[in-house]
C-alpha cells in the first residue's frame, strides 16, 4: 500500500541520502567484448527504470569501455605491440609495418619509453600509441594512488615524445581492479585487451607454424597482441611478423589501429551498452543471456 506523506515524512532523510556506486553493467558486456563501466549518482531521485533513462542523466567522464576485440563483418584486424620499445625489437617491427604500410597499436611500458626515446622519435607517425603503465605494473595489486602515479608518468612520457595523449590503456597480463577503472576514467581512457595471442615462446623452433596460427584464427574484429621486447629465441614474432602481414591480407584482411577498428562497430543499443553480443572464438554464451570473453588465447602475457 502506498505510503502516506507524513509517513514519509516520518523516515528522514537517511534513506536519501547521497549514493555513489561504480559497477560492471551486466548488459554492457556486448558488442565484440565491449563492457561498460559506468559512475552513477542518485539523491532525492527514484531507481530509473531502464537502461535509456540511466543514460540519460549519467555524469560525464565516468564511464569506461572494457573491450577485447570488436563485433564487425568487416575484414579488420588490428596488430597491437606491448612492453617496448626496446632495442632491436621494436625499430625491427616498425621497418616492417613501414615496408608493408600497416598501421599497429603500441602499448608503451613509459619507462622504457623515456628511457628509449630516440629510438622511436618520429617514427610512431602512422601507428596508435596505448599505455602500459610505467614499470610493467600489476594494477589489480596497486592503490589508487599507486596506478595514478604509474599510468600518469607514462601518459606525459607518450605526450612528450609523441605529440600526442593516449586514450587506450592495457594493463599489464590483462590484469586490473576497480582503482585501474577508477585511474582510467580521470584519464578519458578505454581499455584495450586482446583475442588473439601471438605465442611466439611456443613456435620458437616452428617459425612457419606461428604465423599459421595467426593468420588461420584471426577473425573480423580480432585484435591481436604480440611483444617488441624479449630474448631472442622470443622474438619469432616480429621476424615472421612481415609474413603475417601477407598471409592475412591473402585472406582478405585489411589493418587497422584499435581505435579505427572499434569505429567498425555496430551501433549501440538504447541505452549506450553495445550492439551484437560476441560469438566465436571472441565470447561465450553466460547465465542468463549475458555474455563473458573466453580466455585470451594462450596463457599468462603482458
Amino acid at each position: 500500500m502506498e505510503k502516506s506523506g507524513e509517513e514519509r515524512r516520518r523516515e528522514g532523510p537517511g534513506r536519501r541520502r547521497f549514493v555513489k556506486s561504480i559497477g560492471l553493467a551486466a548488459g554492457g558486456l556486448l558488442a565484440g567484448g565491449a563492457g561498460v563501466v559506468t559512475e552513477q549518482a542518485w539523491q532525492d531521485k527514484p531507481v530509473p527504470a531502464s537502461a535509456a533513462s540511466v543514460e540519460s542523466w549519467r555524469p560525464p567522464g565516468c564511464q569506461v569501455d572494457v573491450f577485447w576485440s570488436v563485433d564487425t563483418k568487416r575484414r579488420l584486424v588490428a596488430l597491437t605491440f606491448d612492453d617496448g620499445p626496446m632495442e632491436r625489437w621494436t625499430p625491427q617491427a616498425l621497418d616492417a609495418l613501414d615496408a608493408e604500410k600497416v598501421p599497429a597499436t603500441f602499448f608503451v611500458v613509459g619507462s622504457r619509453l623515456r628511457r628509449n626515446a630516440d629510438l622511436v622519435r618520429g617514427r610512431f607517425g602512422r601507428h596508435e600509441i596505448g599505455n602500459h603503465t610505467w614499470r610493467h605494473d600489476d594494477l589489480s595489486r596497486m592503490s589508487h594512488a599507486a596506478a595514478y602515479r604509474s599510468i600518469h608518468r607514462t601518459h606525459e612520457a607518450i605526450k612528450e615524445v609523441t605529440g600526442r595523449a593516449p586514450t587506450l590503456l592495457r594493463p599489464p597480463w590483462g590484469r586490473l581492479g576497480g582503482t585501474t577503472l577508477h585511474v582510467a576514467a580521470e584519464h578519458g581512457y578505454d581499455i584495450a585487451l586482446w583475442s588473439l595471442l601471438v605465442q611466439d615462446r611456443r613456435f620458437a623452433d616452428r617459425p612457419s607454424a606461428l604465423v599459421d596460427a595467426v593468420v588461420d584464427n584471426a577473425r573480423p574484429g580480432s585484435i591481436v597482441l604480440a611483444h617488441d621486447v624479449g630474448a631472442p629465441s622470443r622474438k619469432v614474432a616480429v621476424q615472421e611478423l612481415p609474413a603475417m602481414i601477407r598471409g592475412l591480407r591473402e585472406r582478405g584482411f585489411e589493418f587497422v589501429t584499435v581505435s579505427q577498428l572499434r569505429q567498425a562497430a555496430p551501433p549501440p543499443l538504447p541505452g549506450g551498452v553495445g550492439g551484437r553480443p560476441p560469438t566465436g572464438e571472441n565470447g561465450r554464451a553466460g547465465e542468463k543471456g549475458i555474455f563473458l570473453p573466453e580466455r585470451p588465447r594462450g596463457s599468462r602475457v603482458g
